[in-house]
């Protein structure tokens, strides 16, 4: 029996058997359906013990870290063109959606409602006007206004300017003008020529915004924001609803039906056997692990009192 399933199994001869195989099992997917294979709540668990409460190793941060590093440094920077990875057409479509959906316009019209964040674009806009009068008054006239002007006055007016820049930000930004067709399509416009400027420029100059190491950090700090993002209920409730609409959606559906849905095909899970199955079988051949795992298999059947009655009176 060994033998047999070595002969089946030889490396050199694998590849009709396994497509075979792989015929075998879509014909009998065909047949069977998601819900009658495994249920929703097997999956809910796993998804919960995978996602939420296993302890993540450290080592992942440590590969992330080394492949950003290859990928940062690697010789296609200097081939490729921004253009090149992310094409016009799809920024076209981003901005066109970007300003079509009312969450945009209401955004902004939120941010003239909102004191904090129109005293920090107020305060951004007050820091150029300070760096605008650093740079461009002469220093003897800077010098002799601070001779002249009393502290107390100049800090009453930073006040008085900054709550005058508020109302106006706030008039801005609730002003309807500001969302007219003609503003958004001159912004779009804008952002278009911008783009075509952007994409000519070769992957390395990114190397000026962010550093290989820049982007280390980053990526910790988002790899830590869902290590605590997790175990929130939040989270929960996002994994519980999205199993529950994947099995409301194909639990009746057959496995060959879920396969095709997903865009697999025959050809390309053949492929994919051919590819692994012949050389990963050759390896286990050749250390002794296939005879030693087909061993256990029979062993205990050939070991039954029943079996070996049926041999003994052969």
């Amino acid at each position: 029996m060994v033998a047999h399933f070595q002969e089946t199994l030889d490396p050199d001869r694998l590849d009709g058997w396994l497509e075979a195989e792989l015929d075998f099992l879509l014909e009998q997917a065909g047949g069977l359906t998601l819900n009658e294979v495994v249920s929703a709540d097997q999956v809910l668990t796993t998804a919960r013990k995978y996602a939420v409460s296993t302890e993540l190793g450290g080592g992942i941060p440590e590969l992330v870290g080394e492949m950003v590093d290859r990928l940062y440094h690697h010789g296609i920077q200097e081939e490729r063109r921004v253009g090149d990875v992310v094409d016009e057409a799809t920024v076209t479509a981003l901005v066109d959606k970007a300003l079509e959906i009312p969450l945009s316009r209401r955004g902004i019209g939120w941010l003239s409602r909102n004191p904090v964040l129109l005293a920090v674009l107020a305060g951004g806009t007050q820091l150029g006007l300070k760096t605008w009068f650093h740079q461009g008054v002469p220093e003897s006239v800077r010098a002799l206004l601070g001779r002249r002007v009393p502290a107390r006055w100049r800090a009453s007016l930073e006040l008085r300017l900054q709550d005058w820049l508020q109302e106006r930000l706030a008039a801005l930004l609730a002003d309807p003008w500001l969302y007219s067709d003609d503003n958004l399509d001159a912004l779009r416009d804008l952002v278009l020529v911008a783009w075509q400027d952007f994409a000519e420029r070769p992957l390395r100059d990114l190397r000026d915004l962010l550093d290989s190491e820049d982007i280390q950090e980053l990526f910790v700090i988002g790899y830590d924001f869902w290590r605590d993002f997790r175990h929130g209920d939040y989270f929960a409730t996002l994994l519980d609803t999205g199993v529950t609409a994947f099995f409301d959606k194909y639990g009746e559906s057959t496995l060959r039906e879920l396969i095709d849905e997903v865009g697999l095909t025959r050809d390309q899970l053949l492929d994919d056997a051919l590819r692994f199955g012949p050389p990963a079988v050759r390896v286990l051949r050749e250390r002794g692990v296939l005879d030693a795992w087909l061993r256990r298999q029979f062993e205990p059947f050939f070991a039954k009192p029943e079996t070996l009655a049926i041999l003994e009176g052969d």
